[in-house]
């Protein structure tokens, strides 16, 4: 089909208190913004980051009042972005997540920055952060092991699975969610 394509996700969401804390391998100083407290040259350096096509459609998509943004800073450069979107915003697409939380989506770390533990490390800024949800999740590709392990490192639970199947280059996308313990039948 045209545009056509399916991926598997692991769902976990995050204890706000977890077993450990993990702290990045360099000094990196955390701002966690509401989208009206973003300035222009913070946009300019998340807009480089992500690429202006991403972040425009995160913004047009999920941006509200109480969505925030995570960025993360070695020295003067933007080394990390997550954004935490309320269930709201989300819940159309992704019927799993609860009423009350919140979803950290799109991160992304520059790449001569990862492994340095600056992932885990930010999962856990927004944990501990003044958020008020009922609860945090988070999910990532089946095959994103680097992920997997910075959530594994952040305290992530895992909850289940998804399969998110999308047409014409995801302008539609339909989600199939599975409780951990579920059979998944993955094609």
């Amino acid at each position: 089909m045209f545009g056509y394509s399916q991926k598997r996700f692991e769902v976990f969401i995050l204890p706000r208190k977890p077993a450990h804390r993990v702290n990045a391998k360099i000094q990196v100083g955390t701002k966690l913004l509401r989208l009206g407290e973003v300035t222009g040259e913070q946009w300019q350096q998340l807009r480089q980051l992500q690429g202006r096509f991403a972040t425009f459609y995160l913004r047009f998509r999920y941006g509200a009042p109480d969505t925030r943004i995570l960025l993360a800073f070695a020295d003067a450069e933007l080394a990390h972005v997550g954004w935490i979107v309320p269930a709201y915003k989300l819940q159309a697409r992704y019927p799993f997540v609860s009423d009350g939380s919140y979803s950290i989506i799109s991160c992304l770390t520059t790449g001569r920055l990862r492994g340095l533990r600056i992932y885990p490390s930010q999962i856990q800024k927004v944990v501990q952060s003044d958020v008020s949800a009922k609860r945090f999740w988070i999910w990532t590709e089946s095959t994103n092991t680097p992920s997997l392990k910075g959530i594994g490192k952040a305290g992530g639970i895992k909850v289940g699975e998804f399969i998110q199947t999308k047409w014409f280059w995801g302008c539609t996308s339909h989600v199939r969610y599975f409780p951990e313990g579920t059979n998944i039948k993955w094609h």
